[in-house]
């Protein structure tokens, strides 16, 4: 069995308490994660729309980022300089 980290675990007791309420027997941890599973595979599109909080690279944005990168190739590296460029996110917080 694999072991992976849940940052928000209370989602999870929540969810598990719910469907024991509702269904009137125990239900593990791994049975709620294992139907949210199911439940994300068969509603992807929701899935999707909430995980767009992340911008999606399209070919578009991605030809800009390039443009952008060949433009300042040779600049050389500071240390104490911000950058405020939207495409900055897209690249470094992915």
């Amino acid at each position: 069995m694999a072991v992976i980290k849940i940052s928000n675990k209370k989602l999870i007791d929540d969810m598990q308490a719910k469907l024991i309420l509702r269904l009137g027997r125990k239900i593990t941890q791994q049975e709620t994660l294992d139907l949210c599973l199911k439940y994300s595979t068969q509603n992807f599109e929701e899935i999707l729309a909430l995980a767009s909080t992340t911008p999606m690279l399209n070919p578009e944005r991605a030809k800009k980022i390039i443009e952008r990168f060949e433009r300042f190739k040779d600049t050389p590296y500071n240390q104490e300089a911000t950058f405020n460029n939207p495409e900055d996110n897209d690249i470094y917080l992915l």
